[in-house]
């Protein structure tokens, strides 16, 4: 690791070079000045001695003669040798001193060097210093991971050459230019989005903060580089799940608003297929009969849809049995039949024969076929080519399977991953929702199944859908009902009272009641009811759960009070049950209930296994 440009020189260096130079002064003053002064002093002295004659005597009257005039320069001499001696070990002090602070500071020096050293080469963040040429003086193993250059490498080259993306790379040089003239764009500690070109040529997206020094006049720019390859996959992952959870409200309240329409629809959809089914009784063996009978079947599909919208509000499973896939697939070519030769569509349908009867919701996969067949329908409808749909159907390990394929124009390849996302449609405006193959898959895989695009418009074909599923899929609990009690006979099966506060549905009941054989007494109110029970006896009582004033759950409490036998003989007729009150009051009672739409054989063998179970005897006219 390069040691990093000083932002200042060391302090203790300079107090040391300091003091020396005060302390070099101030020996100059106090020992060689006044050295100097003395030894002018002493030639003056000398200039005015007189030479003499000395004559012979004896030693000791010539040295007590010399010893007063070799006294004071025996003095000064002691003299200098004290000041050589103090000075010489004030300067060794000085100078070890001196040298001593140089190397606390060179020590403080290498401690800062190696924390600052360690600190950098640890960081997370990529850090890159660049001088005023923008050429690399400085790049940590953090950048080297992040780019794929070795820092060998790095240094010397230009940032530009290095790892600015072309395109960016004036831009790039003007923000240099920028924050060397006083940064008057305000770039200097901004958190910047950017991009750089690493070694094998592929660009990372970046956060990069930069900032100017200046060391001794040189300008220097760092930046700290962050990867955000991870942060927009995140926040990427974050917006799915956001329109995810978006799209699931949007579902949900689809969801409600379908079971609303298809709650309001209940009754009117009762009425019709009662009557149908009435009139077809009436018109046997006349030509009406087939007209009254195809009244009765589409009333009958409109009540599995509605009960189909209603199952998928409730969050309950469907009510499943065996169910054979070619038959279902057969229905469907017959119902769109007119539809698919009014836009000369030809039908191709190659089923395997030996197919297994599969567990499923009949009504519900049968939604699955229609709902692929129409899509195939839409699709050719504006194909100027050959239009033709093909279902082909075989077996698989452990399930079947049924592939239907048009000649259409396909699937783009830029929506092939969202068509199964709930209201993305690829139709135009009034053709679809985008709900029909998000829904279908959701069936399909409650079923165990799944539901797949295996062939998108490769080598000039159409779409292409398999659905599989199961042989073996644990079926939902299933209240099975009994076959039609047949014809009326001439003795009464029971006396039962009707309670609705609609005149079409009680009429309705009454008269297929009526038609099997019983006898029926209405009540257009609960409070009706109850007077109509103190003075005749009944055997059963079918009752709608919703009406005013008094509705079924009351009725029924009264009767539990006042005729305790007969409370255990309700059957409730609704289309609310939806509602967690009818759900709580259905289930704390047990009382059987028929939901709306229901057909004459649906009202008659649930009312006959509510009167076996409680075994109430005939009564007779």
């Amino acid at each position: 690791m390069g040691k990093l440009p000083m932002v200042e020189a060391s302090n203790d260096m300079q107090t040391s070079a300091q003091e020396l130079l005060r302390r070099g002064r101030r020996w100059l003053r106090l020992t060689f000045l006044p050295l100097l002064c003395l030894v002018l002093l002493l030639a003056a002295w000398q200039a005015w001695a007189q030479w003499r004659q000395v004559p012979a005597a004896p030693r000791g009257e010539l040295l007590l003669a010399l010893v007063p005039q070799v006294l004071p320069f025996g003095l000064i001499a002691l003299g200098l040798l004290a000041v050589w001696t103090l000075t010489r070990t004030a300067w060794v002090q000085l100078v070890m001193s001196t040298f001593a602070q140089l190397r606390i500071s060179a020590q403080r020096e290498q401690r800062a060097e190696a924390l600052k050293s360690a600190i950098v080469d640890h960081a997370q963040a990529a850090l890159m210093v660049a001088d005023e040429n923008g050429r690399v003086v400085e790049f940590n193993p953090a950048a080297e991971a992040l780019t794929g250059y070795s820092r060998e490498h790095a240094l010397g080259k230009t940032m530009v050459e290095l790892l600015i993306p072309e395109r960016f790379q004036e831009r790039f040089a003007w923000g240099l230019r920028q924050m060397g003239d006083g940064d008057r764009a305000g770039l200097m500690g901004r958190r910047l989005p950017r991009a750089v070109r690493r070694a094998d040529g592929s660009e990372l997206p970046v956060e990069v903060v930069m900032w100017m020094t200046r060391v001794d006049g040189t300008v220097f720019f760092t930046a700290s580089v962050a990867d955000l390859t991870d942060v927009r996959a995140a926040a990427e992952i974050i917006e799915r799940q956001r329109d995810a959870l978006r799209q699931s409200e949007k579902l949900t309240a689809m969801g409600s608003l379908l079971a609303g329409v298809a709650h309001e629809l209940n009754n009117p959809l009762a009425i019709v297929m009662g009557r149908a089914s009435l009139l077809e009784e009436k018109t046997e063996g006349t030509p009406l009969q087939a007209d009254a009978t195809r009244i009765r079947d589409a009333a009958e599909r409109c009540g599995r849809i509605v009960r189909t919208f209603l199952n998928m509000a409730r969050s309950r499973p469907a009510q499943r049995g065996s169910v054979q896939l070619n038959d279902l697939v057969r229905a469907a070519a017959d119902m769109l039949g007119y539809t698919l030769r009014s836009h000369a569509i030809d039908l191709e349908l190659r089923l395997d024969e030996t197919l297994p009867e599969v567990n499923a919701d009949g009504d519900q996969i049968g939604q699955v076929v229609l709902n692929l067949l129409v899509n195939a329908q839409q699709a050719l409808a504006a194909h100027a080519g050959l239009r033709r749909i093909t279902i082909t159907s075989g077996q698989a390990p452990g399930g079947v399977w049924l592939k239907l394929t048009d000649s259409g124009p396909g699937v783009p390849e830029a929506v092939r991953d969202k068509i199964f996302d709930p209201f993305f449609t690829t139709k135009g405006d009034g053709m679809g929702t985008g709900l029909g193959l998000s829904v279908s898959r959701g069936i399909v895989r409650d079923h165990g199944g799944e539901l797949a695009l295996v062939g998108a418009g490769q080598s000039g074909a159409g779409a292409s859908f398999k659905l599989s599923l199961p042989l073996q899929v644990p079926a939902a609990p299933d209240v099975t009902l009994q076959a039609d009690p047949g014809p009326a006979s001439s003795q009464a099966v029971g006396r039962v009272l009707v309670v609705d506060d609609e005149p079409e549905i009680a009429d309705l009941i009454r008269n297929m009641l009526e038609g099997a054989g019983y006898e029926v007494a209405s009540a257009d109110s609960g409070a009706v009811a109850l007077e109509m029970l103190a003075t005749a006896s009944f055997q059963a009582i079918v009752s709608d759960l919703r009406m005013p004033d008094m509705d079924g759950a009351a009725l029924q409490r009264a009767v539990r009070e006042q005729h305790p036998a007969l409370a255990t003989r309700m059957l409730f007729v609704t289309g609310d049950t939806l509602s967690p009150g009818a759900r709580q009051f259905l289930d704390e009672t047990g009382c059987p209930r028929l939901d709306k739409p229901f057909s004459r054989t649906d009202l008659l063998s649930r009312l006959a296994q509510l009167l076996q179970v409680n075994q109430v005897p005939p009564a007779h006219a």
